[in-house]
């Protein structure tokens, strides 16, 4: 069910303000359509009940002998005026409001004694069942139970019925006109054209709003790429604002604390080679040539890892310029090096591939990678590829691979599978750090793991 959801603010803040507002308005159109059906109604009613009046005051005071022909000429398909011995309307009780200001209005109108038999009746009709004068009360009685019962709609009619002066009955039958469907043409176009303007507004305000959240997400992906990257813009609206300065704040301190580390390593790394070289002239004051010898090993493998160590330093320090570079080419052309000195190396040939990085920087992470690939893998396969996301580049080897538990563990600083601290054997165990740093530079991740057909993976994953 959540995949059908909405995933981006924009598209969520639409749906929110779309449903709501057009929740509330068919709300307020059903609520208005009430008040304004019954409003009609009354005011159909008035009207019909005034047009009863005028022609009630014509025909008491025309002669009973002209009578009929008058009522013939009144008689339209919606208007119909009958005279009889007897009321057409038969237990006619009033019920409501209206239908007793009807009554008081017609008996006033006509000008109507109280104790002249006057009697109203209003009820619904179906729209089908013809003219309402041409059934007895009984028969209307059963249309509008057929109407209720088959779901015919349905609008009100009027009938009216009193005594003249020479005793007959004058009867009325007629229907109110009544009011527009509910589902108009207009209501409809009313509520496609608040759904249109809603969904406009939404995109054009969403849209500024998510503005900043873009440029934020841009600011961190740079950063992740370089962090002395140009600080962000402060611009925008006030919580904006203070969110960039913030944001230019952290790193600020991100860049002041990998300076005051990697100048404390340098510093530490180059103050450790004066009391090497007094070790290493005292050394050939020992007598025994054996042990000399050995001091003189150890102190060298000292000064190998703090020259190692400086230069790791010295690596994170610097910020080589970037620019496009054709990584195909120089992929090809460490396996060409490696293959002149009789290692094994088979690299996948393909297009020319371009990708912005730091040259030097990108072509030591690739040699560390292979040339630990043929040292302890025997042979180095190479494969490059790229795709709208991603650069990747994946060496493998046919080596015996790294316990699960030290995949993570191989690229800290001087951490060596090898036990044997023997850097032949061994190494120092900076390579791998070296190569994560400069990989992590360019925002992207050095993965290693181990094959199921047998040796080791590392893959170098860089984003566009």
């Amino acid at each position: 069910m959540r995949r059908f959801l909405p995933k981006t603010l924009t598209t969520q803040t639409i749906w929110v303000l779309l449903i709501g507002l057009s929740v509330s308005h068919f709300l307020s159109m059903v609520i208005y359509s009430g008040d304004r059906t019954e409003s009609l109604s009354m005011l159909g009613g008035r009207n019909m009940a005034q047009r009863i009046a005028s022609v009630s005051h014509v025909i008491i005071e025309t002669p009973p002998e002209w009578r009929g022909r008058i009522v013939a000429a009144l008689n339209e398909p919606t208007f119909r005026v009958s005279i009889s011995p007897e009321s057409t309307l038969v237990n006619v009780q009033n019920d409501g409001e209206q239908l007793t200001l009807l009554k008081q209005f017609l008996r006033f109108k006509i000008g109507l004694p109280t104790n002249t038999p006057l009697a109203v009746q209003l009820f619904e009709t179906p729209h089908d069942g013809g003219f309402l004068g041409q059934f007895h009360p009984n028969q209307w009685m059963h249309m509008q139970m057929m109407s209720e019962m088959h779901g015919i709609s349905a609008h009100q009619s009027l009938r009216v019925s009193f005594t003249l002066p020479d005793g007959k009955w004058l009867n009325f039958a007629t229907d109110i006109p009544e009011s527009n469907p509910f589902w108009s043409p207009t209501s409809i176009m009313s509520l496609i054209s608040m759904a249109v303007a809603v969904i406009v507004l939404s995109i054009w305000v969403v849209r500024r709003l998510t503005v900043p959240l873009r440029t934020f997400a841009q600011a961190a992906r740079r950063l992740g790429k370089d962090v002395k990257a140009d600080p962000m813009i402060v611009s925008g609206p006030l919580e904006v604002q203070e969110a960039a300065r913030a944001f230019n704040e952290m790193q600020d301190r991100l860049q002041r604390m990998i300076e005051n580390r990697t100048q404390m390593l340098a510093a530490i790394s180059h103050d450790l080679r004066t009391p090497i070289t007094l070790m290493r002239l005292r050394s050939e004051l020992v007598e025994d040539e054996t042990d000399r010898q050995k001091m003189l090993e150890t102190l060298d493998e000292m000064e190998h890892m703090i020259s190692l160590t400086l230069e790791f330093a010295k690596q994170e320090a610097e910020t080589e310029e970037r620019r496009k570079v054709d990584i195909s080419a120089l992929v090809s052309s460490i396996c060409d090096d490696l293959e002149d000195a009789g290692k094994e190396v088979l690299f996948d040939d393909c297009e020319k591939i371009l990708f912005e990085c730091a040259p030097v920087g990108m072509k030591r992470v690739v040699s560390n990678l292979i040339e630990n690939a043929v040292k302890y893998g025997e042979a180095a396969q190479i494969s490059v590829t790229m795709d709208t996301d991603a650069l990747q580049i994946i060496v493998c080897d046919k080596g015996p691979g790294i316990p699960e538990d030290q995949l993570k563990k191989v690229l800290q600083p001087f951490y060596r599978c090898e036990a044997s601290r023997n850097r032949d054997t061994g190494g120092v165990g900076l390579g791998l750090s070296i190569a994560q740093s400069i990989v992590e530079a360019h925002g992207g991740e050095l993965i290693l793991s181990n094959r199921e057909e047998g040796g080791l993976e590392a893959k170098v994953i860089l984003p566009q």
